[in-house]
């Protein structure tokens, strides 16, 4: 992601409720809905609302300063166990006591407390993006707009999050991700516990003891899926609603067994500062590199359970030195009031502020926001809200039904999806338009090396259309952008004469992948098979990455089956080049221990492919571009200096793939700056086409290197 200040998973809140305690019998188990957010009845938990303002202020202080609260993402850990022990603990009682559960009820109450006001806000940041966000903006935002209507956020923030996402602009609405597995998790645990109760009369069970196993049997089945998926990715492991049930599942099974637990009031006490130490400790403590959630999200999830367990509805806690005192104060009852609205609002806040000014925000401008964001809570809770989940009755005396909810359900569903669709469906229609374009004398692009006097703006239009050149990729067939030896065959990604006994091979990471199109015309053009061995994030060297500090080898024996591969086949050339370690750190916050690990890494590979008497031709890496080149060009025009690199700092990028070839002094070296850049400058349009995505190149501008690039392997195939 390109927005340093907000790179991180944003994290979630549930709504704000007020309830009686279970089992104490002077009032009846509330579902969370049922009771207005002020003001506070006699045995009102108000410590729920103190802890929802603790996790809110976690996540909000993490999106505004995730270098200062490391772990401040640990929130939604304590808001999804607060839902289950609200939610999973409401509709246990009720299948306990009346054998059944209201699904229609339960849903119309979900519908009228959350629909309303995320509507707003999706609605709110569509017409903002087309109002201030370039066009390239649009698209991801529809359709990160989309996904979250359709509760499906957490699994499209996993398929998107990662290396091919990097370098991608931070969506508005990604937060939407924690709301998409509550949901879904809700779509299950109630028709569980209907198989609690039916499975506690054909096995002649308690309904109560039913509904304890289920619930325990469903939490620890995704403990342990969290566990192990955790460990072999946790980047996708992060959003799945599967690693996530089981904390919703602790929170109501201690809504279920709580009433049965005698614990003495001063270890309630301890409990509760021991619950929130947990919870502050994972959030100072924590940070995204750690693989996350797994087995270490039992911290603030315990903690967070202690918290709850502590909370004692007739102020005796509070008497004896608990912290419940603290979380039931006006100031923590407030924010938790609105904490879900300042949820919603919140990241929409910071993401737009951060791109107007184009930089993470000051400690200064952080208040400004924070205020920002509490004043658009407090208003969407009073005039949004409110009004729709206790809505006045229709007629004297009786309440609003279940078809209204249903019917307000279809209404904002279709407004938030028209608001979606609208963008989309414009960046559709001009991306069709890419299919289109071709160099020609008005669009040379990098064809030439630059003259050190550029030509001024001539009227032509430049392509590819800056609103939609993140679409203008290399075409690779499927499969192909993660090359992996171990697992296929070399034969999927051949390109040009495939029956040619001259064969070329591509090498190395997605800056190698970029070279697909204009190596396909040169075998085209030249008669030589093209073999492709690519594998995003994966450099061609036998160095492991620091990935959260920890060394991953994965690539590096990935690249070692390769060279084996290699050797038995042994093509005419390999053609190699990689991405620059501080494109990766900045990127991806990936390294190596230092340069001259990475320039040795390099050689060890290569040595058995130069011993065969394999070529070896190094591409040096196209300069790094030190903002959007779309975006400014789309904002500023084609000829700003704005968006232009200086030549001389280009110069001084150092490429260890290149340091390496010349320390081996048997690698032939290809070096194509002087097609980005003349002598002073390296300007973001050359020749009419745009020449970055991101930190790739438009495939239309790769495809104009291709006469460079034949010029100089002829000779070496």
């Amino acid at each position: 992601m390109s927005d340093s200040a907000v790179t991180a998973p944003p994290t979630q809140r549930m709504p704000a409720v007020r309830i009686p305690v279970p089992g104490t019998g002077a009032h009846r188990p509330a579902e969370e809905d049922d009771v207005p957010p002020v003001p506070p009845r006699p045995g009102a938990r108000l410590d729920i609302q103190g802890l929802r303002a603790v996790a809110v202020g976690l996540v909000v202080l993490y999106h505004l300063r995730p270098d200062v609260l490391t772990g401040g993402f640990v929130g939604v850990d304590v808001f999804f166990v607060i839902s289950g022990f609200l939610i999973v603990g409401s509709l246990g009682r009720e299948a306990v006591r009346t054998g059944t559960v209201s699904l229609r009820d339960f849903y119309a109450r979900r519908v009228r407390r959350l629909l309303p006001a995320s509507t707003v806000v999706l609605v709110v940041v569509v017409v903002a993006t087309v109002l201030v966000m370039p066009v390239s903006r649009w698209q991801g935002t529809a359709e990160g707009v989309l996904a979250s209507v359709l509760q499906v956020q957490n699994w499209w923030q996993a398929a998107t999050d990662g290396y091919s996402a990097a370098t991608g602009a931070v969506s508005p609405v990604q937060h939407f991700w924690s709301l998409a597995v509550e949901e879904q998790f809700y779509l299950l645990a109630p028709l569980l516990l209907l198989v609690a109760c039916w499975l506690s009369v054909r096995l002649h069970r308690s309904r109560r003891g039913s509904v304890v196993a289920v619930v325990a049997v469903l939490a620890v089945v995704s403990l342990a899926h969290s566990v192990t998926f955790t460990v072999t990715d946790h980047d996708v492991a992060y959003f799945a609603t599967t690693t996530r049930m089981w904390e919703l599942a602790a929170g109501g099974l201690l809504a279920l067994l709580g009433d049965r637990l005698r614990v003495a009031r001063p270890v309630r006490a301890l409990a509760s500062w021991v619950g929130l130490a947990a919870i502050a400790g994972a959030a100072v403590t924590f940070d995204t590199t750690m693989a996350f959630p797994g087995w270490i999200a039992l911290a603030p999830v315990l903690g967070t359970v202690l918290v709850l367990l502590s909370g004692q509805p007739d102020g005796a806690a509070a008497r004896t030195g608990s912290a419940q005192r603290l979380l039931g104060s006006r100031l923590f009852g407030y924010f938790g009031d609105i904490s879900y609205s300042l949820y919603l609002w919140h990241w929409p806040v910071i993401v737009f502020w951060t791109f107007w000014v184009g930089r993470g925000p000051t400690k200064e401008e952080c208040v400004v926001l924070l205020v920002a964001a509490v004043a658009l809570a407090d208003l969407s809770t009073r005039f949004v809200e409110t009004p729709f989940r206790h809505p006045r009755p229709r007629r004297a005396g009786r309440p609003a039904g279940n078809r209204g909810a249903f019917r307000l359900a279809a209404v904002l569903t279709v407004v938030s999806l028209a608001a979606g669709v609208g963008p989309w469906l414009y960046v559709q229609q001009r991306t069709s338009d890419l299919g289109d374009q071709r160099l020609d004398a008005d669009h040379p692009g990098g064809a030439g090396v630059l003259p050190d006097e550029l030509p001024a703006a001539t009227g032509v239009p430049v392509i590819p259309d800056p609103t939609v050149a993140a679409q203008d990729t290399p075409y690779m067939h499927e499969g192909c952008v993660a090359f992996d030896p171990r697992q296929m065959d070399p034969d999927q990604c051949l390109y040009g004469d495939l029956g040619s006994p001259l064969t070329v091979v591509l090498a190395g990471d997605s800056h190698a992948g970029q070279l697909t199109t204009p190596l396909t015309a040169v075998a085209e053009d030249q008669g030589w098979r093209l073999q492709t061995m690519v594998r995003n994030g994966c450099p061609f060297m036998a160095a492991p990455i620091l990935i959260g500090g920890q060394p991953d080898s994965d690539c590096a024996a990935a690249n070692e089956v390769s060279v084996q591969r290699l050797v038995e086949s042994h093509p005419q050339v390999v053609v190699t080049t990689a991405m620059r370690p501080e494109a990766y750190a900045s990127a991806l916050g990936w390294g190596w221990t230092s340069e001259s690990d990475l320039v040795d890494g390099y050689l060890r590979l290569w040595g058995p492919l130069l011993e065969a008497g394999i070529r070896i031709v190094v591409v040096r890496d196209v300069p790094t571009p030190d903002q959007v080149g779309p975006e400014c060009v789309e904002r500023a025009g084609p000829d700003s200096p704005d968006c232009a690199m200086s030549r001389a700092d280009v110069d001084q990028q150092s490429d260890p793939m290149v340091i390496a070839a010349q320390r081996s002094g048997a690698v032939q070296v290809i070096d194509l700056t002087d097609h980005l850049c003349n002598q002073e400058t390296c300007p973001a349009v050359v020749g009419n086409v745009l020449v970055y995505r991101d930190n790739h190149l438009t495939d239309t501008f790769a495809l104009s290197l291709a006469p460079a690039l034949e010029q100089l392997l002829v000779g070496l195939v």
